[in-house]
């Protein structure tokens, strides 16, 4: 089913997708599954380059869509470097100059500490099964595992950037092992490949993400989630600004 969404003001219209029941819970299932209600973890992450390597580690807590943060804990030189959102409101603690910088929705889609994951691929701001529509996209297998590919695209005045993005989602447990993102004019940009699927308490997450870009051939970025605790509370005091800036633990 195809529906058409015009905007009459500025006498534009938009052909999108309604959902596809069956994708739309696929997705929700997915993301349920890597997101829960509350997720703290520690991370390590390797940026990958044709010449050098470099290497962090970080805790990541996050409560729904609403609030997250990452302080960074190694190397020294990046120790304590932090990122809080609260809502669409983002700051980054920069511990060498002891500022903390706002950082506009519009940088969202930057790179995170030089990384190929973006700032709201850490974060997560944007929500694949609340800001796009589902369509089925065909049955497939990937690394020897049955897979539901689904296609997801923009729903109008959502906060997103790309044009569409195609999820493979196991289909014995809802796990999404792999994500592609293409521009607005369906050009491939970058891959995100989960592996080393573990089980941290009921959820079912690939522990490594690699997030490579199509126009940098022999680059990427690797994250390992060391452990990982969903659906815990989360004291209020962990996403403040008081918080952020606090070094030296």
């Amino acid at each position: 089913k195809i529906i058409t969404i015009c905007t009459v003001n500025l006498f534009l219209c938009t052909t999108a997708f309604a959902s596809n029941p069956r994708a739309q819970k696929l997705v929700e299932q997915a993301e349920q599954n890597a997101m829960g209600s509350s997720l703290v973890a520690n991370v390590t992450m390797s940026i990958e380059r044709a010449t050098s390597q470099r290497d962090l580690k970080f805790k990541l807590w996050q409560f729904k869509r609403d609030k997250a943060l990452v302080k960074i804990s190694a190397p020294i030189k990046d120790r304590d470097t932090g990122s809080l959102r609260l809502g669409l409101n983002l700051w980054q603690y920069l511990p060498n100059v002891g500022r903390t910088v706002r950082i506009p929705p519009s940088m969202m889609l930057q790179s995170w500490m030089g990384s190929d994951f973006t700032n709201d691929d850490l974060i997560k701001t944007s929500s694949l099964s609340r800001d796009y529509t589902h369509e089925l996209d065909g049955e497939d297998s990937l690394r020897g595992e049955k897979v539901t590919k689904v296609i997801c695209l923009p729903k109008p005045n959502a906060p997103v950037v790309w044009g569409k993005v195609r999820l493979w989602i196991r289909h014995k447990d809802a796990v999404n092992l792999r994500q592609e993102f293409f521009s607005e004019h369906g050009d491939l940009l970058k891959v995100m490949d989960g592996t080393d699927i573990k089980t941290f308490g009921k959820h079912i997450i690939p522990s490594t993400l690699t997030m490579t870009v199509i126009k940098k051939p022999g680059t990427k970025t690797t994250m390992r989630f060391l452990d990982a605790e969903f659906d815990s509370s989360i004291d209020d005091h962990i996403f403040t600004q008081e918080n952020l800036t606090h070094t030296g633990g």
